[in-house]
């Protein structure tokens, strides 16, 4: 590759990278959305916060002994982006007696034990109730919300979102255990957590972490697929550029005939991705749901992902619910002629 080469390829991601935060700022300042708001003050809270985080994990590493990393329980959710594993996540979080890895994370990145001795403290787990949940692109309103807390993730899988990282070291991944590990001693509680990435990283996440369980959230294609284009439009400013995952490093736009076929190829090859991860756990491993029937039945489908953790992690616990609640689900995207159009490619592919 010649040095022009390079300095194009260079000039082209910083252009892409420029484009992106500027249109992500601009869709958060126009949104309205005082959960699109929130993610600008969780970053302001990040910069202020950082020299204490920095002091507290020095300290950290001259004072926390090695743990028993090997047995830590924790609960991941995932799934294709934009099928609402966000959502799922937070009424788990809600319901389950569950230290959930969030906003109050991102603020304190590097530190995983004293940090949380003190934050523990404030925690009150309110009862369950039917609210309403927003987030914005996986970020949620709240300092104790889970969300995609790309902060903490970054520092093992690295700064590009879409991707699956080539391989993760026995470095990381021994760090990975445990910062899990001593969160988990720090709540007294089971870890769960959410990250867009982590539904390409099923397969070493199970290795990384043995007594992990998963939660698999699904969604409709044409509703996905539709909503990823949204996400294009408000992150790049046109759906010209792809946002969202990719089923593998190779994958471009440019391969196919135009963009709305490539956008169904993309889920496409995700689900494939996604079902071949899933082959290889062992059902008592998982759950999955689909977001609609979540939203119409929400305590049904709490009681079945219950018993499938009691059952993998051998304990019992209660969840907080109540009979009768139910979700709207998500129809900010409702154009009938795009769904039609989706489906039609759908069934062609």
């Amino acid at each position: 590759m010649g040095a022009n080469q390079i300095i194009n390829i260079i000039s082209s991601k910083l252009h892409l990278t420029l484009r992106k935060n500027a249109f992500i700022l601009r869709s958060i300042l126009t949104s309205f959305d005082l959960a699109a708001y929130y993610v600008l003050w969780i970053k302001a809270l990040q910069l202020l916060l950082l020299p204490l985080d920095l002091i507290l994990s020095l300290l950290e590493r001259l004072l926390l002994p090695k743990l028993d990393t090997s047995d830590q329980p924790i609960v991941f959710v995932v799934g294709i982006h934009r099928t609402g594993s966000t959502f799922v996540s937070q009424v788990l979080a809600d319901c389950f007696p569950f230290a959930l890895v969030g906003n109050h994370n991102t603020l304190f990145p590097r530190s995983k034990y004293f940090i949380h001795l003190l934050l523990k403290q404030f925690y009150k787990k309110g009862r369950f109730k039917n609210r309403s949940y927003k987030s914005y692109y996986g970020i949620s309103r709240g300092f104790y919300s889970i969300g995609d807390s790309y902060e903490i993730w970054d520092r093992w899988l690295g700064g590009s979102h879409y991707y699956k990282p080539d391989e993760i070291s026995k470095r990381k991944r021994d760090e990975m255990r445990e910062y899990f590990a001593y969160l988990g001693k720090s709540w007294g509680k089971t870890i769960i957590a959410k990250n867009n990435r982590n539904m390409l990283l099923i397969k070493e996440l199970k290795e990384i972490f043995p007594n992990a369980f998963f939660v698999v959230v699904n969604r409709g294609r044409a509703e996905v697929i539709q909503s990823t284009i949204q996400a294009s439009k408000d992150f790049f400013g046109s759906d010209d550029y792809m946002w969202g995952l990719r089923p593998s490093e190779n994958f471009s736009m440019e391969d196919y005939d135009n963009k709305m076929e490539a956008y169904c190829h993309q889920y496409l090859e995700l689900e494939k991705v996604l079902k071949r991860q899933l082959e290889e756990l062992s059902p008592d491993r998982y759950a999955e749901v689909l977001y609609e029937e979540f939203c119409a039945d929400p305590v049904s489908h709490l009681e079945m992902i219950k018993g499938k953790i009691s059952s993998a992690h051998k304990v019992t616990f209660e969840a907080n619910t109540a009979d009768g609640l139910s979700y709207k689900s998500s129809q900010r995207l409702s154009d009938s002629e795009l769904t039609t159009e989706i489906e039609t490619i759908l069934a062609e592919i």
